[in-house]
């Protein structure tokens, strides 16, 4: 068995996965699952030097050699090559060749568990356990961190300091070149937008670094010069809350969809210089789930959910500190933890919702959504969900100059006629449809929409782009415009666009009244010149990477095809995306500017604790330490 990265087809999938997951069909591949199914998990535990687990292991991987099995069969039994990449990245740890285990973890990361609902694998007879996905997920992230940390004391001596004069050992060259050397990268992405930021030229794309963008280095690098930004972020796990383990299922499953951000948001904040493993110096608590994917999958009913999230916050050893205004929790919609309200109505909720909890008409919902809304932007962030990075790619690449756009105004959608709310405004925008200069698709069938190619480029034809409300206040189309470059007119009177407190939205975004959607819009936006839109336009591409998540660190990392997409991104619109500008550095850099010196809660109390050398104590009205 090789010990590189085995090589299999991108996201293929073997219809046997569904007719004979357990591979009853293939004689070798029957062995081998009866002689490792009962006593095999291929977690971490399998990839210690000693111990039973790790004998076990390596019995399996003697075994599949036997019987000639190869990574290659996907065909032929999907899941048993799955379980066999598990046992590939215990052994590749085991002989200290941490990026060999990262590769192939990414492998089965993004061309199997990405692909297969949770439900498959979990009920097969195979050996692939989802806390063993985890876990490795989690010790993979941290190493990342850790060998950032150990890059980042070489930095100064240059591509040299990553040698083989500099480090013999071939192991930890291979370990630490790779990080070293996206360093690099980044270094060089910032010099040249510091060039183009101070381009005189006439016509130069002038790029925008703001005061508060961080170096990529302090971005990426623990522990290198002062941190930024200046904020410090404790996240839970199952050591702390072991229910948390049952709310972060499936995660290769759950990222790359609309809510990936929530898997986002939890790889981000593990492997940033920005965590703290200290409780005593966090400003903020991450609480990790992927509620949303959890339901949509089926997963988890509402009622689970909902008794899976009071469950947690029940056990959270710092929740009493603030009352839990200095917990954050990112949600899809809020209501996917339906008693939010009662257990954590002053946490901060990461999230693209901002009128409604969920995604129903508003007579539908039992809580007045405007009373105790389900969005307060005084505590909440709104954030952009998670795109594809083909798909950006595909936007860019179909935007035709402003000056070439055969329409005025795009708009390609579903009518969504359950939701009420949508249906009004959406059917607003449809009874445009042949209107002159106008390219309005609003379908009541999903075997209706346009494909990707088609989607693309109708709104890179357009010099505006309608962004009506979807089943709930945000849509989709308002990101994709920025990528489209075409002017976004959101049509949702209740939609904040995220990072108002960063960038002046009014200057590249259009927001038009829900009432007002008829010839009188279509008159407006007739008159605006071209060199309007191009200024709109213009400062959108200013800001726009901010907007948009990096591909996940273990995947681009280790798959070569996720890094080949990373790069095309930095290239081609988006150098410093896999550093210091991306979503993830504009929602720490919001956070940073809320830091509450005061880390008392208004329902808590505070003392010089003579029990504690006098220092400054929060404590609750028994005067014990929360």
């Amino acid at each position: 068995c090789p010990e590189t990265t085995p090589r299999v087809s991108a996201g293929a999938m073997s219809n046997l996965v569904y007719t004979d997951p357990n591979c009853t069909g293939s004689e070798r591949w029957s062995i081998w699952r009866e002689a490792i199914s009962e006593s095999i998990v291929f977690g971490p535990d399998a990839a210690e030097p000693t111990g039973s687990a790790s004998f076990a292991a390596q019995a399996a991987d003697v075994e599949a050699a036997r019987l000639g099995l190869g990574t290659d069969e996907v065909e032929v039994c999907q899941l048993g090559v799955a379980a066999l990449l598990l046992s590939h990245v215990a052994r590749a740890w085991r002989g200290g060749r941490f990026f060999a285990a990262l590769q192939i973890f990414a492998i089965l990361h993004d061309d199997f568990l990405a692909n297969i609902h949770p439900g498959f694998y979990q009920h097969s007879a195979w050996p692939l356990h989802d806390t063993a996905v985890q876990a490795w997920k989690e010790r993979f992230l941290f190493q990342v961190r850790r060998f950032r940390e150990l890059a980042g004391r070489r930095l100064d001596q240059g591509q040299e300091g990553f040698s083989e004069k500099a480090v013999p050992d071939a192991v930890e060259r291979e370990n630490l070149g790779s990080l070293g050397s996206h360093v690099f990268q980044q270094l060089a992405q910032r010099e040249l937008r510091s060039k183009w930021a101070n381009s005189t030229r006439p016509n130069a794309h002038r790029e925008l670094i703001p005061r508060w963008e961080a170096s990529p280095v302090v971005s990426l690098v623990p522990s290198m010069g002062q941190l930024h930004p200046n904020v410090r972020i404790y996240v839970y796990g199952p050591d702390d809350v072991p229910i948390i383990e049952a709310l972060t299922r499936a995660p290769a499953f759950c990222h790359y969809r609309q809510w990936g951000m929530d898997v986002g948001f939890h790889d981000f904040f593990r492997s940033s210089p920005l965590r703290t493993f200290d409780p005593d110096k966090a400003d903020y608590f991450f609480v990790p789930s992927y509620a949303c994917c959890h339901q949509v999958a089926g997963i988890y009913e509402f009622d689970e959910l909902d008794a899976k999230h009071e469950a947690v916050v029940q056990h959270l050893p710092y929740f009493g500190r603030s009352g839990g205004a200095d917990h954050i929790f990112s949600f899809h919609y809020v209501d996917l933890f339906p008693s939010w309200r009662k257990h954590i109505p002053h946490s901060i909720f990461l999230t693209p919702e901002t009128e409604v909890g969920f995604e129903r008409s508003l007579d539908e919902f039992t809580e007045d959504q405007s009373r105790f809304p389900p969005f307060n932007p005084l505590k909440d962030l709104s954030i952009p969900p998670y795109l594809n990075p083909r798909d950006v790619l595909g936007f860019h690449r179909n935007a035709k100059p402003i000056g070439e756009r055969e329409f005025l105004a795009a708009f390609a959608g579903k009518l969504w006629t359950d939701v009420t709310e949508a249906a009004d405004v959406r059917g607003r925008v449809a009874a445009l449809a042949g209107t002159p200069g106008l390219a309005i698709h609003a379908y009541a069938s999903i075997a209706q929409m346009f494909g990707p190619q088609g989607l693309q480029e109708v709104m890179g034809n357009a010099r505006f782009c309608l962004v009506p409300r979807g089943r709930a206040a945000w849509s989709v189309r308002f990101f994709e415009t920025l990528w489209a470059r075409c002017v976004p007119v959101v049509l949702s009177d209740h939609y904040q666009p995220p990072f108002d407190t960063l960038f002046d939205l009014t200057e590249f975004v259009i927001k038009w009244p829900v009432s007002r959607i008829d010839d009188s819009l279509v008159e407006f936006l007739s008159k605006i010149p071209n060199d309007v839109i191009e200024r709109y336009v213009e400062a959108a591409r200013r800001v726009r990477c901010w907007y948009l998540y990096p591909p996940p660190e273990v995947s681009w990392l280790g798959s070569w095809q996720s890094r080949r997409e990373l790069e095309q991104l930095e290239d081609e619109v988006c150098p410093g995306l896999s550093s210091s500008r991306n979503a993830f550095m504009a929602v720490a850099e919001v956070l940073a500017r809320r830091v509450r010196p005061t880390k008392a809660g208004r329902t808590t109390f505070y003392i010089p604790d003579p029990n504690r050398g006098h220092r400054p104590t929060v404590t609750d009205e028994a005067l014990m330490p929360v």
